[in-house]
This record gives structure tokens, sequence and C-alpha cells, in this order.
């Protein structure tokens, strides 16, 4: 039979694996044998014999599809049906599209079809599919039971159905009712699975199809409307405002529609501006949600405004623009505004998000349009592109300056758009022309040196060339068989794979750095589930250096949070629970004695980064976990004192009361003085008297003791002291070295004086350089150590200058070289060789180069300084005018705003800045109104105001929540509770426990009288001064938000009126306030 010839053919053809297109020509020459030569030898009707056939044909399709596994066999369909395009045999198929069981074999054929009739430039073709859409292919589509079938398939049926619905020219009639139910019922699915394209598709049926009998009429939009959705961004100088307004709002309500175009011109630049720059100074996940948040921004702020629906293109070209305004207003304000400050983090951050997430979403996202994002550029305005060809401009001149006046090629003028673009053309998204088409006014680039795929490519031990295809097993192999202490050489010659990784992450296409961060992110998670020691240690000690900003990449594709919470559960639950009651079963040889210490040390060292690097609180990730707790966590303890070493250890700090353990404590001490200092070596059983916890107190006491001992003049020979402080560089004991780089700081201040004997300087330089900068290191521990010399090493460069000496007078700024003593050069030469080891932020770069013996400004060791010419008032006077002028960006940026915020504290930013508002709008109205003051234009600056306060408190819909049910709820204090009293008991050991002679003979007499003994015993109630760490080492840290302040405001207001201290109009002013926080905490989109 006719039919299984057909069978047979599609069959051989997919085992032979022949190309569809090589198919076709097989399937017109079985169709010209068999079918066309039987049709014209019979006496029947062409018209009915051919609809025979494809009614044959149709079925043998059907029956392929569902039954056959080979999904090349949808290829082969799709050529039949539509690249040869026969109207009949497509009127016979599609009704029978649903008969098909297999669904994987369906969602190919639709993906298939989807790929052939988006790039169709046939009209012949177009012409005939148009002529039977509403016959039969759109309702053949909808033909579906949305129910029953998958979330892929409801994805492929759309965007097919999309493709068909973009050939209607006007909109077309479907008779069918249950068209219509099965169209919502599949929009519905839609709806939960992928809102853009959701948003894309009942767009396009709206506009669209008409179901017969249907009340709501389908009106085409007003050529007024039209021209507002082709108008450029929001935030360029270019936008035209909308022209519409809500049918509903009546008419007595003019004055708010007016109000409401005001804000469209003045504000809405203003809060996309704010959002984004939020969402990323916060690390806010760049997903496929994304979008949809950044679309709904204006309509959620304005609900009385109507604005007309966008395709995700526009939505994507309204980002791009509104990303490189918001990147130009960034470096225009650290350029002129903020000239006493070092801040550059937030620079990567926007530089990751515009040239790797940005991309991301274009390609997830977009039509596939090629004109899309070349538009986008051109239309940004040119100031824009000024104010960054500028910036990067001057940097280039900076890093000039000291290079070769007579070099014969000019600096390399690249900036933020060429990464973008370089980005795009690697993700296959744009032509390698674009970027000189676009960027024709600035360097020229040899488009041939571009990457032209998101290939993840490595160089092997030969120098080859080779391919990562499996990501996840590269990384896993890599990390295994790699030699830490190898990632510090300066060398590439000899790198292996993950370090060429490494130390190229910020030039890894998009798509793979993702797939790195988010694999590297499991592989660290399964080890810390699993206690794979010699993993957790490898990755915590590669990502601690943030090598090629891989560390601030990762974190932007895996929140700071999700790592932290896995880090703090490893450290103050799992090792609790599961290691330390297991060390002897888990640690089978020294290599594992090594890696289990070194895996404890190096997760307590990359939470210290990232807490510290990037102002992240580890309390919140605490307060939020259902397994830690702040008062019984030892991350939150030991960080909260981290620059502090106490003058007695304790075994257990929380029972200070018990004078067992105290003796315990003080012999552990002697125990540990005396085999480092006289006997020269550590045993087995004084290792194990300690845990890891309490080593890394241990350590840092034991240092302090020798420090002070040394100080006092009780040592005249350091060599002995020297050859026990190298025993803390071995790897089970460098946890200990952590708080010493903090405590050394405030030691070395104290001693820094005029009459600072030289002896005394060279005995303590000998000592520092002994476990700073040692001759010889562990290989195990070289990693770990210069890693640990970073965490500090800015503010101890500080101080070590210090000791220096000015060889000669200084004139004017034409000073000499200060030197200072051998092995003081010695120790910062070290420091600096560690900062230099990989980038470092919000630092003056003056810090970390070689001293400029020219410089004309003090080198500033602070990110934000307070200087004479730049006082904290007029710093807030700007941004205060800032906000009234509604300007479209705040005068200084977020990174360096939040520094004032808290320098000033919350409390005093938001009274001040109420209060001056009030005032400028009572006595000058907006300005630029030339004082025609309108109540609704006053509201605007308020508006502008509580907006920015609102995204400085709330980052995501469940913080909004939660913020609101305290806000309008009666809670009497909404603010964290803190423990009101800490009872603390300081008890001396036991007077009976003699000192040890060697111990005596080393360190002298102990300075411990009966009289301190009598004191000490006395066990007090502390009450805690009222003050503002940055980490409270006995509970939470009350959280400084402005609605927690404006609510505690009303609260004080609704109290004081009730006595009668104040008037009911000013708290009906704060009242007023704390409605429109309230409002906005209900509108606004996180």
């Amino acid at each position: 039979m006719e039919n299984e010839n057909f069978y047979k053919l599609a069959l051989r053809c997919a085992d032979r694996q022949i190309a569809s297109g090589d198919f076709l020509n097989f399937y017109k020459e079985l169709y010209n044998e068999k079918f066309s030569a039987k049709m014209e030898n019979e006496d029947t009707p062409n018209g009915s014999k051919v609809l025979e056939v494809s009614n044959l044909l149709a079925s043998e399709c059907v029956r392929l599809l569902s039954f056959e596994k080979s999904l090349i066999l949808a290829n082969y369909v799709v050529e039949m049906v539509f690249v040869n395009y026969n109207s009949d045999l497509v009127h016979a198929f599609l009704p029978q599209l649903y008969y098909i069981t297999n669904s994987e074999m369906l969602i190919h054929f639709f993906a298939q079809s989807s790929a052939f009739f988006s790039k169709l430039s046939d009209k012949l073709v177009m012409d005939q599919l148009n002529k039977y859409l509403s016959a039969y292919v759109i309702p053949s589509i909808l033909n579906v039971d949305a129910t029953t079938i998958g979330n892929d398939l409801v994805v492929a049926i759309c965007k097919f159905l999309l493709l068909m619905m973009n050939f209607i020219s006007g909109n077309v009639v479907l008779p069918s009712d249950m068209s219509r139910d099965n169209l919502h019922a599949l929009l519905s699915r839609l709806s939960k699975v992928n809102k853009l394209l959701h948003k894309k598709v009942q767009q396009q049926a709206d506009a669209k199809l008409v179901f017969k009998n249907e009340k709501n009429a389908i009106f085409p939009m007003e050529s007024t409307v039209q021209e507002f959705v082709s108008s450029p961004s929001i935030t360029s100088p270019q936008f035209e405002p909308s022209p519409i307004t809500n049918a509903k709002t009546p008419a007595s309500r003019g004055a708010a529609v007016s109000g409401a175009k005001y804000q469209d011109v003045k504000l809405v630049r203003y809060y996309k501006n704010i959002w984004l720059n939020n969402k990323i100074i916060n690390w806010a996940p760049v997903n496929s949600d994304f979008l949809t948040r950044y679309a709904s921004i204006a309509t959620s702020a304005f609900q009385g405004v109507t604005y007309s629906p966008r395709s995700t293109d526009s939505i994507l070209q309204d980002l791009i623009e509104t990303s490189f305004t918001c990147f130009a207003q960034f470096v225009n304000n650290k350029q002129y505004h903020q000239i006493n400050s070092n801040f550059n983090l937030l620079e990567r951050q926007w530089m990751i998000f515009i040239c790797k997430h940005l991309p991301l979403l274009i390609l997830e996202n977009g039509s596939g349009n090629s004109h899309m994002v070349p538009q986008a550029l051109e239309s940004i305005d040119d100031k824009v592109v000024k104010a960054i060809r500028t910036y990067y401009s001057e940097k280039d001149d900076m890093k000039g300056r000291n290079e070769d006046l007579f070099d014969d090629y000019p600096s390399n003028n690249l900036d933020i758009r060429h990464e973008f673009i370089k980005n795009l053309v690697s993700l296959g998204l744009q032509s390698p022309t674009l970027l000189n088409d676009y960027l024709r006014e600035d360097q020229m680039i040899d488009t041939r040196t571009l990457m032209a795929s998101d290939d993840l490519i490595v160089k092997n031990s030969q120098g080859v060339q080779e391919l990562v295809k499996d990501i996840k097993h590269f990384l896993a192999s890599s990390l295994d068989a790699l030699e830490p202490e190898v990632l510090l050489n300066d060398s590439n010659d000899n790198a292996d794979g993950l370090q060429q990784i490494f130390q190229n992450f910020e030039n890894i296409p998009p798509t793979k750095q993702r797939n790195i961060s988010n694999l590297l992110v499991e592989i660290l998670q399964h080890a810390l589930e699993n206690l794979e020691f010699d993993r957790i240690a490898k990755i915590c000690s590669v990502l601690s250096f943030n090598f090629s900003h891989s560390l601030t990449s990762i974190l932007s594709f895996s929140s700071p949070t999700k790592i932290c919470e896995m880090l703090i559960k490893f450290v103050d639950v799992s090792w609790d629970k599961f290691v330390e009651p297991r060390c002897k079963e888990l640690v089978e040889s020294e290599y594992d004695t090594m890696n289990f210490f070194l895996s404890f040390s190096c997760s307590i060292l990359l939470l210290i980064v990232i807490w510290q690097t990037y102002d992240f609180s580890l309390v919140d990730v605490v307060l939020n976990s259902p397994e830690s707790s702040t008062e019984n966590s030892f991350v939150i303890s030991y960080l909260s004192k981290l620059p502090e070493i106490p003058d007695t250890f304790l075994l257990d700090p929380k029972n200070s009361s018990d004078q067992d353990m105290r003796a315990r404590s003080h012999q552990v001490v002697q125990n540990w003085l005396r085999d480092l200092f006289v006997n020269g070596s550590i045993s087995d059983d004084l290792l194990q008297s300690v845990d890891l916890k309490q080593l890394a107190v241990l350590v840092p006491f034991i240092f302090k003791q020798v420090l002070l001992t040394l100080e006092v003049g009780a040592i005249e020979d350091v060599s002995n002291l020297v050859g026990g402080l190298e025993y803390f560089l071995q790897p089970f004991m460098l946890i200990g070295l952590i708080k010493i780089v903090y405590w050394l700081e405030q030691y070395l201040y104290s001693l820094k004086s005029e009459s600072l004997d030289e002896n005394l300087l060279e005995k303590l330089l000998t000592l520092l350089n002994s476990i700073f900068n040692p001759q010889a290191l562990n290989e195990d521990s070289k990693l770990f150590h210069s890693a640990l010399l970073r965490l500090n090493a800015v503010r101890l460069l500080r101080v070590l200058r210090q000791f220096r000496s000015q060889s000669q007078s200084s004139y004017g700024i034409y000073s000499s070289e200060p030197s200072g003593h051998p092995k003081l050069e010695l120790l910062i030469e070290k420091l600096l060789s560690a900062l230099n080891a990989s980038p470092t932020y919000n630092l003056d770069p003056r810090v970390i180069t070689t001293e400029n013996v020219y410089s004309q400004k003090q080198v500033g060791y602070g990110r934000f300084l307070i200087l004479n010419e730049n006082p904290i008032n007029k710093i807030m006077t700007n941004q205060i005018n800032s906000f009234w002028n509604l300007h479209s960006s705040t005068y200084y940026n977020l990174d360096y705003l939040k520094e004032v915020i808290n320098l000033v504290s919350p409390r005093v930013f938001l009274q001040d800045v109420l209060m001056t508002l009030e005032y400028k709008l009572d006595t000058y109205g907006v300005a630029g109104t030339r004082n025609k003051i309108a109540a609704v234009e006053s509201e605007h600056v308020m508006d502008y105001l509580f907006y920015f306060l609102v995204l400085y408190d709330v980052r995501t819909q469940v913080d909004a929540v939660s913020l609101l049910q305290v806000m309008e709820g009666n809670s009497e204090s909404p603010l964290i509770k803190e423990e009101l009293q800490i009872n603390t008991t300081e008890v001396a050991p036991k007077a009976e426990v003699s000192q040890d002679d060697d111990f005596d003979m080393l360190f002298g007499e102990p300075e411990t009288t009966s009289t301190g003994i009598d004191k000490e015993n006395q066990s007090t109630n502390v009450e805690p001064k009222i003050t503002e760490p940055k980490y409270s080492s006995i509970a939470t840290l009350e959280r400084h938000s402005f609605g927690l302040i404006i609510h505690e405001m009303k609260q004080g207001c609704n109290e004081a009126l009730s006595t009668g201290d104040i008037s009911k109009e000013v708290c009906d002013k704060v009242t007023k306030y704390h409605e429109k926080y309230v409002y906005l905490l209900k509108t606004c989109v996180f």
C-alpha cells in the first residue's frame, strides 16, 4: 500500500539520519510515482482524490509522531506539511494534531515549525496561510485541552500560536466558543510558566482574535498611541509622554490627570533609575521575572494612568537605554560629586549587570530581531555617550601618565559599550561588525579577534586549546587535582584549566560565566553537606581572592545569602554535630588532617571576605536561619569580636563562673606555652586538648601575651619565640592568625610614639616577619596565608607606614621618600604583594602602588573621607537639593549615600531631609515652577523622596509584607528587640594552681595579685552602652529602617497629642508621611 511505502521511507531515512531536505526530495519522488499517477489514471473526481490522499498522508504523519522515537521524524513532517507547502495537507493534518500521543515529539514539531515560520519570506506561502488562518489553522492550534499537557508543550504551542497571529494583518473572527475557552485556559497555564510570553500572546490575541458573539469589541489603537509606543525610553530626554489617560477618570479630575502626566516626565525616569540601582547594589536576582517587574514600575507607581501594552523587545530596548543612562549618571556623580571617596565596587556591579546579565536577558527573552539592540544603542542620548566616553578616557589617561611619552600607540579608549557589544557577539546575538559600526567615532577594533561563540576554551599542558563540554565534570576534576599554591604564580605558561578560568573570569561569555557560577556553588553545597573537606578548603580559598572579579560575578548569579547560609550552617551546625564528634573517624591520613582543619578555617575566611568586602550582613542571614541563632552562633560571636583578644583565655566563655573550667583553661595555656617556646614541639595530646573553635581564640591569646611580655622587657632573646610562633603557620593553626591581623592594628597604634625603643621595634619586627613574611612556608598553607594577609592589609599598611622616618625635610609637595627599618620595609612589601594578587574595592589605588614621591594629595586609607572643603553639612545639602529639584538621579550614588546615612544615622538623615524639604516647599515651592505652586506639584517632591526611602529599606516583596504588618499593626515596639542585660562573671584561676618553672622563666611572674583575684571574683551585671557597632556581640542588630522610624514617629505623635504636648496639625503631618510610606509599600514593585 502507498501509505506503507511512505511510512517505511520515513523510518529508513530516520535510521540513516538523512537530512530533512534530502528526505523531502525522496518524498516528492514517492508522491509523484505513487499518488500523482493514481490520481490521473482513476475516474474519481480529482478533488475528492486529493482529499483522500491528504487524509492518508496526514494519518501516517500522526502515526509516525505518536509511535516512533526519532525526533528527526518531526523535521520530516515539517518539511512535508509546511516547507513543501500544501494547503490540502495542512487542512488534513492540523485538525489531527493533538491525536499525537508523544508529547516530546509534539514539542519538537512545534519548535521546528516555529523556526520555519519565523524566517518565512515567501509571499505566496504567507498569502495561502493567511487565507485559512481563521478557518482551520488557529482553531486547530486551539483545539487543545490545556489541563492535560505539560508546561513545555504549553510554551511550544503558544510560541507557534504567536507566530501565526503575527501573519494576521487586521483581525480575524473565530466562530467556535470552544476556541475561546481553550485560549483562556492555555493563557492561564502560560501565565504561571512564562509571564513575558504570556503578555505577548495575550496582547496579540486581544488585538487580532475576535470570537463570534463576543460582547467586547476590538478597537484599533489610535495613531497617537502608536506614536507613544515607538517613543524613546522614558529615561531619555527624547521621551514623549503618553497621551493616553484612564477612560474611567471623570472630567472633574482633570487636575489629577495633568499631575499624572507631570509625574510621567519628572518621576518615571527617577523611579526606574532608583529601582535599577537598588536591584544592582542589593544583589537582586536577574531572572525571568526581572523584565516583568521592570516593565511594571510605571503602572504600579501611577495607579491612575493607563500605559499601552509593550512588546518584550520594546521593554528590552528601554532597559538597555535606562541601564546606560544610569551608568552615565553613576560615573558623572563619581567624577564630580564624590571627590572625597574611593568607591568602586558598585561600578563593578554595574559592569557585570550591563555586560553579562543584560545580554542574557536579551538572549532568553528577545524575539531574535537583530535590529533591536542597534536601535536601542542609537537612541541613547548624546550626553550619556559623552559622559561614559569622558570617564573612560580620563581613567586611561591616569593609567598612562607613567608610560613612555614616545609610545607610538595611543591609549586604548574602550569602554563599557564595547564590552556590552562584545558579549552580545559571543552569544551570537549581533554581528561583530556592529562594534565598529556603532562605535565608529571611537577606537576601531579588529573584529577578527572577537569571540564569535560562547565556547569555554582552555589550554592543556601542551599548550593546545581544548573545548570544555562538560563544565561540571571539568570543575570537579580540576578542583580535586588543584594544587592551591599555584594560583599565586604570576606566570600563566603552566597554568591548569581552573587557574586559567579564574584568572580570566571577567572575559568568559555570559552563558558560561553563569554556568560556572551556579555549578561551583552547587559543588560547594554538596561538599559542605557531605563533608568533603578538600573541596571545601579549595573552593573557599580560591573564591576569597576574587581573582578577575570572579567572586563578585558569582555573587551576582548566586546571591551572597545562599553562599553564606551554607557556610554558616557548616560552621555553626554541621561542625559541632557531625565533624568534631567523628574527628578520628573522618581523618585517616595526614592529608585528611590538613584538609579537616583548613575546611573550617577557609569557610570562616570566605565569610569574612563577603561580610567585609561587600558590606553584607551575616547577622541577617542567621536571623532568617531556622537552624542557627545569634546567641549560639560561633560565626556571629567570632566576627563581632574580631579585633578583640581577651585578657583571659576560657575554654567555655559562657560558663565563666565555673572554677574547674577556669583552672583547666589556665593549665591548657601553660601546656601550650611550654611546648611552643620551651620544648619546641606540639604533642598530639596537646593538640586534642582544644577544639578548632577554641584554637581560633587560644592562638591569638598566646600571641598577645608574647608581645606584651616583650614590651615590658621580660624577654631579651627572641629566637625561642620565633621558633614557637612559626608553629602558627601550620595548616591546623592558621585559624588563629585571623584575629591577630585585626588586633595587631590597634596594638601597633598604641605602641607608636616618639620615644619607642629601637631595640624593642627590632624585636617586634622580627616576630611579625616570622609569621607574616616567613622565609619558608608549608605548601599547603601558602594560599590561605596570602588570603589572610589581605583581610586587614590596608589598615596594617597605614599604621606600619607611620613607623617610617622622613630622611630629609619636606619642601612643598616635593618631599623625599620616607624610609624605615629594613624589616619594616619587608613587612610592608609583603602586605602590598598580597593586596596586588587580585582586585580590591573601595580603596585609593595609591595605597597599593609603590610610594609616589611627588604626591600632591594625601593618601586616603578610608573609602569615605570627611574633608574641610567637603563637610557633612554640605554633603547633606547637596543631596536634599537633588530631592527638591526632582533630578532623575540622586546627587550621590547609592554606595556613597549609604555611607552618609550610616554616618549621620538614618533617623537624623530622615528628620533633616523632611524638615528642609518642608521649608523649601513652603518658602520657594517646587524648583523650576516659578512659584506657581499647586498642591499636586509640591506632592511630587515628597513622592520622589518616599520612593527612595521605601526602596532603600525594602529589597523583596516578602520584606515589604513584613514591614507592612508592623506599620499597619498596633505593635508597641516594632524594632527588633535586643537583650537589655548581659550577665558576665569574671573569675580568676584558683590560687592553688601553681605555674610551671619554665613558664615563669620565660614570661616572668604572673601579674595577678590577691587584690586582683578578689576583685575579679565579684559577679557583676553590666548594662550595655548605647552604641552602634557593626555587629552586636550579644544579640541581633537593630535594623534602622526609615519605615520603622516613621512608624515610631507616628506612635510618639499620637501619645504626645493625647497629652496635649503637640498640635493636631503636627500629628497630621506625620500621619500623612506614614500613610504615604504605607501606600508605596503596597504598590511598589520590588
